[in-house]
């Protein structure tokens, strides 16, 4: 927090709030703080990082997200995401509430504690709209198919499969590093590195089950926060209907609300990506999978359903903060959660 106040990180709000188990649990929020008299809003720094990543070996793959993709009608995944309401404004409606005009995640955030900043002058000061900056694009270092990297599929149902640890070790070792020293990324900005048809596992890659379309974390100190997200056009079946932002959405709101990945919550699970039992203030999880269609800018956008603060610390009848007065950003979740074990949502 001293770091955020002197502009050396992200900025930064604390929170304290009693949860339905009777303990205390405090945390950051990236931004300006819901729970403040009057919150203002707080411009945040992002910088969008377009990575290209190569396979050779067995089958090669080159997966360029600045390149036009013949799947998705010539168009980039770096201009599709320029174009969506990601970084654009729109009138955003959650659950039957006008949030107002604000790009996607910064709406979310209006509408995850609705109930608690419409106390004060209609909910008008709290907001944290994302300046965006670009960079070219990072070409990392050549993965080798079979052993830390696969292509799968074929045509536009192609896309590639990478080591996760490995993946995660270059962008923390090679390219956080490289990208700081030249001036393109501070700890006070959020580094956004975009992917296209490109998800990741921890090995072996081969076998069932599929991988991980993004993530979020930080590293170093002052803590730089980076998120690594896929924008999908492949039409392999294994993504489901995880397409274009889905991933973005997902884990900006998820940095919104855990930059540090150290906000802790009572035990929840059974629910979306998380079959066992969890502790952490991550949005995006419960809800994985439950994807709206967000039309225009050109295309049909696909932003995921994201879980309400109040979902992961409200008792069964403690009245939510979020828009529509349920507890997630579609009313999916009509009631917050269920203790874990065995989890799920009321």
């Amino acid at each position: 927090m001293q770091a955020s106040a002197a502009g050396k990180t992200l900025p930064l709000a604390n929170y304290s709030i009693t949860a339905k188990n009777g303990k205390t649990y405090t945390g950051v929020l990236v931004g300006g703080n819901p729970f403040a008299h009057n919150p203002h809003p707080v411009t945040l720094q992002a910088v969008l990082i377009p990575l290209v990543v190569q396979i050779v070996g067995k089958r090669n793959g080159f997966f360029d997200p600045t390149a036009p993709d013949p799947c998705d009608g010539g168009i980039s995944a770096v201009i599709r995401f320029i174009a969506s309401p990601v970084v654009n404004p729109s009138e955003l409606t959650f659950n039957g509430v006008d949030v107002g005009y604000y790009q996607y995640v910064d709406g979310f955030m209006r509408a995850e504690f609705w109930n608690e900043i419409t106390q004060f002058h209609g909910g008008a000061g709290y907001s944290n709209p994302i300046q965006w900056t670009y960079f070219p694009e990072f070409v990392l270092p050549v993965f080798v198919d079979p052993a830390t990297a696969r292509v799968n599929g074929s045509g536009c149902a192609q896309y590639g499969l990478v080591s996760k640890p490995l993946l995660d070790q270059n962008i923390r070792n090679i390219a956080i590093p490289l990208l700081q020293a030249a001036g393109v990324i501070a700890p006070n900005q959020l580094a956004m590195f975009l992917l296209r048809n490109v998800a990741s596992k921890n090995p072996p890659l081969g076998g069932s089950g599929c991988c991980t379309k993004g993530y979020h974390s930080a590293v170093g100190n002052p803590p730089q926060t980076y998120a690594v997200v896929d924008f999908n056009t492949s039409t392999n079946t294994v993504f489901g209907a995880v397409h274009d932002i889905t991933t973005s959405v997902h884990e900006l709101a998820e940095w919104m609300n855990d930059p540090l990945l150290s906000n802790t919550t009572p035990p929840w699970g059974g629910t979306g990506q998380v079959s066992g039992c969890n502790t952490g203030l991550e949005v995006g999880d419960p809800l994985t999978g439950t994807v709206l269609n967000f039309p225009g800018y050109g295309s049909t956008y696909h932003p995921q359903e994201i879980a309400f603060f109040s979902w992961f610390f409200n008792a069964r009848h403690t009245p939510s903060l979020g828009a529509g007065g349920v507890f997630s950003s579609n009313g999916t979740f009509n009631g917050p959660a269920k203790k874990c074990p065995p989890g799920g949502s009321y």
